[in-house]
């Protein structure tokens, strides 16, 4: 699978990687897959191929490739006599990617514990503080240190495929979490790591454990109560990517 180097757990087109496999198809599936995930391309939007084309400047044969790449990971989808469009968010893939996570985040914090020391805890310290002074500031910027703080702790599990298959996951929810960001409150539940950290902090794996499943359900209840399901599951078909703008739903608190 290809990787786009913004994401977490994914792998990044490092310096030491042959130059030549940076094609035209890397250059549509990063293109095409950050703007899903940013919101810029909204969910049922019509993903015409010319379009693309003309957006990155290359040939269609490389948008197709693109374009199926990102099929196979759920964020694209084919319609008969339509061709492609960005995948629909319904309510109930929302809440599977959730308890998905629910599963492999707790099994990757199990995996990890024993390698998580008291600089990973003041680092994890230091996300939580600089997300809170951040929230009004940069709201991007914001996702990505909670990004960073869930997968300081993961990336310490040392399985390669339980951080591939966690990153897939947690792209499709940060779709969910940019809709809704804009509505929610620092304070919220679905925003606080302390107990969390606390728990690291004391070496305590079962508290550990118990407040990142804690954390995550409050995600789900969140989702399963003010998630509006008309809302994420129709959006602009009609919109061509270079009428695209992002969207934002009523979605009164976001899923951490």
């Amino acid at each position: 699978m290809r990787q786009g180097s913004a994401l977490v757990g994914e792998e990044d087109l490092g310096a030491a990687e042959p130059l030549e496999l940076i094609t035209a198809v890397d250059v549509a599936y990063k293109g095409i897959r950050s703007s899903i995930l940013s919101g810029e391309f909204e969910p049922g939007m019509q993903l015409k191929l010319q379009n693309l084309s003309n957006r990155y400047s290359i040939s269609l044969i490389p948008v197709r490739e693109a374009l199926r790449l990102l099929e196979a990971e759920g964020l694209v989808e084919s319609v008969r006599n339509k061709g492609a469009r960005v995948a629909a968010i319904s309510m109930a893939d929302a809440l599977d990617v959730y308890r998905l996570r629910m599963l492999l985040e707790t099994t990757a914090l199990r995996m990890a514990f024993d390698h998580i020391d008291d600089d990973l805890v003041k680092k994890l310290q230091h996300y939580q503080h600089e997300m809170r002074d951040t929230f009004a500031k940069d709201r991007l910027k914001y996702l990505s240190l909670h990004q960073q703080l869930h997968f300081g702790i993961y990336n310490r599990c040392g399985s390669k495929w339980t951080i591939k298959l966690l990153g897939m996951l947690w792209n499709h929810s940060e779709r969910l979490r940019r809709l809704s960001l804009p509505k929610v409150d620092v304070n919220a539940a679905t925003e606080d790591h302390s107990a969390i950290i606390t728990a690291l902090r004391a070496h305590n794996l079962r508290a550990a454990t118990n407040a990142l499943e804690h954390h995550i359900q409050v995600s789900i209840t969140s989702l399963e109560s003010t998630l509006q399901p008309a809302s994420v599951e129709t959006a602009a078909s009609a919109r061509s990517p270079r009428q695209a703008r992002p969207a934002v739903k009523p979605v009164a608190r976001a899923a951490g």
